[in-house]
């Protein structure tokens, strides 16, 4: 296959290189050699043949490069600790095309100076990297320069929001200032987007998990912004246009914002930043610069309303009367109307509402084996009216789940800052077919106040409240979080709820936390205690598990290895945990449950990840959650069934180990085995357990993306080994990417469950469950279902859309045969929204 044209810079202009020797006294040297200029194709100092100490010095090649005339003060060092940029104004126009050739670009401010986070923090870049900035009364302008060895960069034609594979660039814009959250706005190299909210709730990422990582940011949300890209011999430029209006911030004529430049290499792996961050602090967004003396800056009138239509047909089959066979195939078609209308009511606050919301660019949920079988999974909120914003509704142990709310026919929200507190309110009626009795509407409500207390500490109040007839759910929580020391954060909520069912009786019960944390560079804790008592319910949250008192304790080392090092970074999480039932802990019971285990993460030169983490569990098996199980037995031609006794308690032991690659050229992957003895909790007896998941994505060329992924389960009855549980998972996602604004898509996935009848480990003796009608007996099932769905999308913006769709639901008997696959079920569905901006002459490019 040819390879992608590669467009040269255009050569230095040498009135702009004489300028920039008579500014900073530069000559020609022995070898005769001029400084370059910004749109030269390689830095001054090149980061591939002078080495490490001459790759920092980037702040003399941005003074060789005219910025600013010469001006030196307009260079901000981020090693040399400059990070307050007075930002120039210019009321210029230009072109958003990826050329930063503009004469307004060389005055504009230049950040320089980067130094790696991740694996290993606090080392000057490996990359030369050069951000400028500026600003005119109603955008934000930002321009990247970031240098790379020759045919290195990785950059694909990608859908929006799918560029965390390719080299990328992030800006974070905190805004209001208040190191809380920021705005996320990150392009690839030819100016692919991904925008969201990157909110600071305490601790920062996950084991393993850079806090610079695009993971960890709600990248649900959508913004309407410009960017451009283009790929040069020896790296890459971005242009980058970002509105007013489609910002929050404070109110004033006169502000500062704080900004961090995120920049990922995948050839290497490296994450680097404008502002030194240390991996020791426990915030991310503490450390960051700021934009300073941003003046009159007008959004004008922010209203944004986008009529949305669309026409849905959906099949299913007919069947003969009283024999229950296929007679045909019938469809029902409907068109329906709706839209969404997003007012600035102020610069901080913005008002949204939607009638009768469609969803249908939402993607079918990935398959998930649960790890624990006895509880719910949480899938993430993915639809556009509910994520804008839904940053100001986070609440610690997810007491707002707005996937409740199933299919509403209208709903509002109000969210933004108030004073120093944050707001979020939001109301929405749901649908008939989610109500109880198939005909009422149930109402939703979510309230949530978190006020600021100093640096990034701060106190908040939730309500939430679910309606229906004289039925009601309600919660009131509050919470609080400390920060203090740079290393160190302590939070605590406590809750109740109140649930009125259909006797008129009120249960109220309580919930609460409490955990303290240290994040040190090479030793940190996490000490944590949460409780939820037994009659707690909340049917606007997500709480899959009451009647516990659950104790963590997490303590981390961390290792990094010297400059060139094979291994760059090795962290061993030592967790323990106990979970008593809620009366048992304050009855000083043994644990129900408890676990010991060492998570080791190593991070390998190159991109190249291990994991490897055994663990020993002991489960007893509490007999209030088998209340309603019954055993079957006989004496003699006599057959009864008898309250089923849970088994002895059970001891675990597994390994998990998991290899992930670095981002090739063309691919990547990763594979994750997990194995060992287990507990069975549906018949309370060991098994055994072998889970393998694994992923590959291929980039045939840089418009075709395939993502494979398998996720395999099975629990066999130790000391027998038949097989209890498997669950076998394939999914093929398959992208092709026309131009920017225009794909195809296809996704095709296959579940394949099976499981054993269920019995009395030792007797064989059937198991039965009390259902409405009585005893059920658990008998084997078996479940082979294919999803397939192909998507044409057109998108120049978020909210200008057309897409043309169609999914089918297909079964068979025998797994993976292909032979007699029968359709239960498909639609075909059209939508069209086009986004009205008030003001605005145009959507811009993507």
């Amino acid at each position: 296959m040819a390879r992608p044209h590669l467009p040269r810079a255009r050569p230095a202009r040498p009135a702009l290189v004489a300028a920039a020797l008579a500014a900073t006294g530069l000559a020609r040297g022995a070898g005769g050699q001029i400084p370059q200029p910004i749109e030269s194709t390689r830095p001054l100092l090149s980061a591939a043949a002078e080495g490490p100490a001459a790759r920092g010095d980037t702040a003399a090649r941005v003074r060789s490069a005219g910025a600013g005339a010469g001006d030196a003060a307009l260079v901000f060092d981020g090693r040399a600790g400059r990070l307050d940029v007075a930002v120039p104004r210019s009321e210029r126009d230009v072109t958003i095309d990826g050329r930063l050739d503009e004469p307004v670009w060389e005055q504009a401010a230049v950040l320089t100076g980067f130094t790696t986070f991740n694996p290993v923090d606090g080392r000057p870049a490996l990359d030369a990297t050069e951000v400028r900035v500026w600003y005119s009364a109603t955008a934000i302008h930002f321009g990247v320069r970031a240098w790379a060895p020759p045919g290195t960069v990785r950059a694909t034609l990608a859908d929006r929001d799918r560029i965390a594979s390719d080299d990328h660039v992030q800006i974070l814009l905190d805004t209001f200032d208040d190191r809380r959250r920021a705005f996320l706005f990150a392009v690839n190299p030819l100016g692919v987007q991904l925008d969201g909210m990157r909110s600071e709730s305490g601790g920062g990422g996950g084991p393993g998990q850079s806090r610079a990582a695009l993971s960890q940011a709600d990248v649900s949300q959508d913004f309407i912004w410009q960017s451009k890209g283009r790929v040069l011999d020896d790296g890459y430029e971005v242009e980058i246009r970002v509105p007013f209006k489609s910002l929050r911030f404070q109110r004033g004529a006169v502000q500062d914002w704080g900004v961090q430049i995120v920049r990922q290499t995948q050839r290497t792996g490296y994450q680097d930043t404008w502002a030194p961050a240390s991996r020791g602090n426990a915030s991310f967004l503490v450390q960051r610069g700021r934009l300073q003396g941003l003046r009159e800056l007008r959004r004008g009138l922010v209203l944004d309303v986008t009529p949305v239509a669309t026409t849905l047909s959906n099949g299913v089959p007919t069947t003969v009367p009283g024999s229950g066979a296929a007679d045909g195939w019938r469809y029902a078609t409907r068109a329906e109307w709706g839209g969404d209308v997003r007012w600035g009511v102020t610069p901080n606050l913005t008002a949204n509402a939607t009638v009768n919301p469609d969803f249908s660019q939402v993607e079918a949920d990935v398959g998930q084996i649960p790890g624990d079988i006895r509880f719910a999974i949480n899938f993430p909120e993915l639809r556009p009216f509910f994520v804008e914003g839904s940053e100001q509704l986070d609440t610690p142990n997810d007491l707002v789940y707005t996937r409740n709310v199933l299919r509403p026919v209208g709903a509002a929200k109000l969210t933004g800052k108030v004073s120093r507190g944050d707001l979020g309110l939001l109301t929405a009626v749901d649908g008939a077919e989610a109500s109880l009795d198939g005909r009422g509407a149930p109402r939703f409500t979510f309230a949530r106040y978190r006020r600021d207390l100093g640096l990034q500490s701060n106190a908040a109040l939730t309500i939430t409240d679910r309606t229906e007839g004289g039925r009601w759910n309600r919660v009131a929580a509050a919470d609080a979080r400390a920060f203090f020391r740079r290393v160190y954060t302590w939070n605590a909520q406590v809750g109740w709820s109140a649930t009125r069912d259909g006797t008129g009786e009120v249960r109220v019960a309580p919930l609460w936390q409490t955990n303290l944390g240290r994040t040190g560079r090479n030793f940190g804790f996490r000490y944590d205690v949460t409780a939820i008592a037994p009659a707690f319910e909340t049917q606007s949250g997500f709480v899959p598990r009451t009647d516990f008192v659950r104790l963590n304790v997490t303590n981390r080392t961390s290792w990094f290895g010297s400059k060139g090092a094979r291994l760059e970074q090795w962290s061993n999480y030592f967790q323990t945990n106990a979970l008593w039932t809620y009366a048992g802990a304050f009855a000083r019971e043994a644990p129900l449950e408890t676990r010991l285990g060492v998570n080791s993460i190593f991070s390998l030169r190159g991109g190249w990840s291990v994991t490897l983490n055994p663990a020993a569990e002991s489960y007893a098996f509490d007999p209030a959650r088998y209340a309603g199980r019954r055993v079957e037995r006989r004496r003699g031609a006599v057959v009864d069934t008898l309250p089923f006794v849970p088994g002895a308690r059970v001891g675990t032991a597994g390994l998990s180990v998991r290899v992930a690659t670095p981002q090739f050229r063309r691919w990547a992957g990763s594979v994750r085995v997990q194995g060992g003895r287990d507990v069975d909790f549906l018949e309370t007896a060991p098994a055994r357990r072998v889970d393998v998941d694994g992923q590959l994505d291929l980039r045939p060329s840089g418009q075709l993306r395939l993502t494979g992924l398998l996720r395999r389960s099975t629990f066999d009855r130790t000391g027998e080994g038949t097989r209890l549980l498997a669950t076998t998972i394939p999914r093929l996602r398959a992208e092709y990417q026309l131009n920017r604004w225009a794909f195809f898509r296809f996704v095709g996935q296959y579940e394949a469950r099976e499981r054993d009848a269920l019995r009395e480990r030792g007797t064989g003796a059937p198991l039965f469950e009390t259902d409405g009608d009585g005893l059920a007996r658990l008998d084997a099932t078996r479940s082979n279902r294919l999803r397939a769905d192909w998507l044409f999308s057109f998108l120049p913006s978020p909210g200008r859309v057309v897409f043309l769709g169609y999914g089918s639901s297909l079964e068979e008997e025998d797994a993976f045969r292909l032979r007699q696959v029968r359709r239960t079920a498909d639609g075909l569905f059209v939508k069209a929204s086009w986004l009205w901006r008030a003001g605005a002459s145009g959507g811009g490019a993507r």
